[in-house]
């Protein structure tokens, strides 16, 4: 009952968690940045004070002088750990706070480019932050300067910058936490109420009645749930009175015939007319009956989009809260959210369009029509892990009343579903093939729930028959398939077991052209 409730939860929090792990890595490497370009900061300015100070002493080539400034210098410097002094033509003068030292050059072809990294410090003992400062005195490349600063600052800003960023982070966290909870409840609230009172509806238990009082489409859709609940009971005893009523009268008009058989044929006829109005009856009531079943089919095609409502809210919040909510930013947000809305929207038509009643035969085809059904049901299915498979898919144009030809289809198919969860199958499977002959087109179903117990077979079509449990099944399902498939259609309605499940066959007249 609280899936969708911890989907939309979890989705929300992810996407928050995510953004949030993104932000503080990015921020954690720019001031990581901040720092290094500091401490460069900090190693320029020393060695173009150096340069600056002993210009004159770098051009008369005076290295006492050099040493003397620098070994001073480095002294009283609390990060230096060393720095020497390279002529391009002449030696490295080395210099650290206990020494001094003059070394051949090695790197006679620099390029005169400043360089930095963080290294180790044969001197120090430990890892420095290195930089390299060309010295170019009146356009003449003299030589260069190294210098070997302490990261002990460095390390000290880090550990500082790490603490205000978990404290930050955890923060986040609960904010994130209680914002996702918020937001999933309020969005699942309604829909969650609705599959619940849905399924109760479809097990039977027609008392039930759905209370979301807002103004939006689910709202809307509640109150003509509630609408049609009370339709489908009144309609269901007036079906079981009627059915009382027309045995009566069955039995009442079968003594007249025998005494008048002079008006045996007018009688017959009046007789055959009520009972099609009865059949009408049935039909519309197996309709009804279905409809608690739509209602949970549309919860389930509702999921996917209302996660994604929620990714685009949680969107919104956060760009607010980081200043970027823009025109062109809620622009998009919005047109995703027509989008979704719009599909939303579709499923309604999809499943309203199911239920208007075909007037007259006419020509459709059969591959598109079982498409379609198989469709509808895809969702629920999917919820309880059974897989649709539709075989040899060719396109068969046949003749009939395609609605109630759909009707008929779904029928076999919650059946089939049914029978699967009732016998606690774990890999759920029905087959949807179609096939042809000269005269029929054909949909075979077949389900891998162990078949029907043969001594039932028989029984399966006859009105108000069913093995479900009490409260949760009609009986009238597959009696009604049969009479729109067979009365109304001239076609058959066939079940057989086969291998490790039932095999329902529906023929259907082929179009041979106009009618």
């Amino acid at each position: 009952m609280n899936s969708i409730i911890t989907k939309v939860f979890l989705l929300i929090f992810i996407s928050i968690f995510t953004v949030l792990a993104v932000f503080s890595y990015k921020a954690v490497e720019l001031q990581k940045q901040s720092i290094l370009d500091n401490l460069k900061s900090q190693a320029k300015s020393i060695a173009s004070s150096i340069t600056y100070v002993n210009t004159d002493y770098m051009i008369i080539d005076d290295e006492i002088k050099l040493l003397e400034f620098s070994y001073n210098y480095i002294q009283t410097s609390k990060n230096l750990h060393s720095f020497s002094i390279t002529r391009k033509n002449g030696n490295s003068l080395v210099i650290t706070k206990s020494k001094w030292s003059v070394e051949t050059t090695i790197n006679k072809d620099y390029n005169f480019e400043e360089e930095s990294k963080i290294t180790y410090s044969k001197y120090a003992q430990k890892a420095a932050y290195f930089y390299r400062y060309p010295i170019i005195l009146s356009g003449i490349k003299w030589g260069w300067i190294d210098l070997e600063l302490s990261l002990d600052e460095y390390y000290s800003k880090l550990d500082t910058m790490y603490t205000q960023f978990f404290y930050l982070a955890i923060t986040m966290v609960v904010v994130a936490f209680f914002a996702s909870f918020f937001i999933a409840k309020m969005v699942s609230r309604p829909i969650v109420k609705l599959e619940a009172i849905s399924e109760n509806i479809s097990n039977g238990d027609l008392s039930k009645r759905a209370e979301i009082n807002s103004s939006d489409e689910i709202g809307r859709l509640t109150k003509s749930f509630n609408n049609m609940v009370d339709n489908l009971e009144l309609s269901q005893y007036k079906l079981k009175k009627s059915h009382d009523e027309l045995e009566l009268r069955v039995y009442e008009r079968t003594k007249e015939l025998r005494a008048l058989n002079d008006t045996l044929e007018d009688r017959v006829k009046e007789e055959i007319s009520k009972q099609k109005e009865q059949e009408q009856i049935l039909i519309q009531q197996s309709k009804l009956a279905a409809m608690g079943e739509m209602i949970g089919n549309i919860a389930h095609q509702w999921r996917q989009p209302l996660n994604a409502l929620g990714l685009v809210m949680q969107n919104i919040q956060f760009s607010y809260q980081m200043d970027e909510l823009d025109d062109e930013f809620m622009q998009r947000s919005i047109d995703k959210v027509n989008t979704l809305t719009k599909s939303m929207s579709k499923t309604i038509d999809d499943f309203r369009n199911f239920f208007k009643p075909t007037k007259e035969k006419l020509q459709f085809n059969l591959k598109d029509l079982v498409l379609k059904s198989s469709s509808l049901v895809e969702s629920a299915f999917s919820h309880h892990e059974i897989n649709i498979m539709h075989k040899d898919f060719v396109d068969i144009d046949v003749y009939g009343f395609d609605n109630e030809f759909s009707q008929t289809i779904l029928n076999v198919l919650n059946n089939a579903k049914d029978a699967i969860v009732e016998n606690k199958i774990s890999d759920g499977i029905v087959s949807i093939t179609l096939d042809q002959d000269e005269k029929f087109g054909r949909v075979i179903i077949h389900d891998n729930a162990g078949g029907v117990p043969e001594d039932i077979i028989e029984k399966i079509f006859n009105p108000y028959f069913t093995t479900k449990e009490e409260g949760k099944g009609t009986g009238i399902g597959l009696y009604m398939s049969k009479i729109i498939v067979e009365q109304n259609m001239d076609g058959k309605l066939e079940v057989k077991n086969e291998d490790d499940g039932a095999t329902f066959t529906i023929s259907i007249p082929l179009f041979k052209g106009e009618k």
